[in-house]
């Protein structure tokens, strides 16, 4: 059995695919199996998937229809043999020792879930999270961690998670924002949880990712990700509540006002929905310090009514037009 099963889902990315494989298979870590999901591509991915398992006994090769994001990374759970899985996206590389560094870090601290940083790749930058060292938290100060943004992340690329967190727990489907909605449920089932803030994956910022497609189709999977958050950490992790409703009421206002700035009658539905969410936690919100004056009397005008937030954004919006023109 190979001590780490990495998987990589794989959708259209034909001209990042090579670089992507080859960095894991260059990886001075020797011991896994790399499980390519050919998620349906409809260019030459499924051939190019082929040609490495041809040329390395390590790979295997999935060839399913297309199901998303999701659906490909659980493909590639149910056949994963390792003691511990790793997720690559097909777009993205990573540096050759990134997995040597998170399994000695597991195996020597006795933790299931190891992380790293990353570096983002923009057009014309690159971006480097600050380095830290080592940490090894229990899981409610990982999840407090996480939660304020503190050396973890809810992205699963970066991370090493031993498979038997993997029992009873999947990616859910048909969603964006897949990694919020899992990593604190595997965060949760640990024991143990370690980091080093040191960049060993590379993450390509693309205008036609998905991430990117939803600025363009406004959705609010963050937001119901979230409410279902609170839920979770409501009833484990009590002191941490004021965490996730901020994280909620961001999401919102983030969605509404997307969906304001689409001048769309489609989301008039969707916009109520949202609201009510919001308003639903209003009495938490209202108290959080994170918030100034001027935030919290939108909350407070919305909870009158949910017009409110409408109106006064596009009030904001007209004299930020104005101020600008004259």
């Amino acid at each position: 059995m190979p001590a780490i099963s990495i998987i990589v889902p794989i959708y259209n990315v034909e001209k990042y695919l090579h670089k992507c494989v080859d960095s894991i298979l260059d990886q001075t870590f020797k011991d896994f199996e790399l499980i390519l999901v050919n998620d349906g591509s409809p260019d030459n991915c499924g051939e190019i998937c082929n040609e490495y398992s041809r040329k390395d006994p390590r790979v295997k090769v999935i060839h399913k229809k297309n199901g998303g994001l999701s659906d490909a990374r659980n493909a590639g759970i149910d056949i994963a043999e390792g003691d511990y899985i790793g997720f690559v996206d097909s777009d993205d590389w990573i540096e050759p020792d990134m997995y040597e560094i998170l399994f000695n870090m597991c195996k020597t601290n006795n933790c299931e879930i190891g992380s790293c940083t990353y570096a983002i790749y923009h057009q014309n930058k690159r971006i480097i999270n600050e380095s830290h060292p080592l940490t090894v938290h229990n899981n409610k100060q990982a999840m407090e961690a996480m939660l304020n943004d503190e050396l973890y992340n809810e992205v699963v690329c970066t991370k090493l998670f031993k498979r038997s967190l993997f029992n009873g727990l999947r990616f859910t489907l048909g969603i964006i924002h897949e990694d919020t909605a899992f990593t604190y449920k595997a965060i949760h089932k640990c024991e143990k949880i370690c980091f080093i803030g040191v960049p060993k994956y590379n993450y390509i910022k693309r205008d036609d990712s998905i991430m990117a497609n939803t600025k363009k189709n406004v959705r609010i999977d963050s937001v119901l990700i979230y409410e279902e958050m609170y839920q979770f950490i409501k009833n484990d992790y009590p002191q941490l509540c004021d965490l996730v409703a901020l994280k909620l009421t961001n999401c919102s206002m983030l969605a509404l006002n997307l969906m304001i700035n689409s001048n769309s009658s489609n989301y008039k539905t969707t916009y109520y929905k949202v609201v009510n969410i919001m308003n639903n936690y209003f009495f938490r919100t209202i108290k959080l310090k994170n918030y100034p004056f001027s935030v919290k009397l939108l909350l407070v005008a919305t909870k009158i009514h949910p017009v409110f937030y409408k109106l006064i954004m596009d009030f904001v919006t007209l004299r930020n037009k104005n101020s600008k023109s004259a």
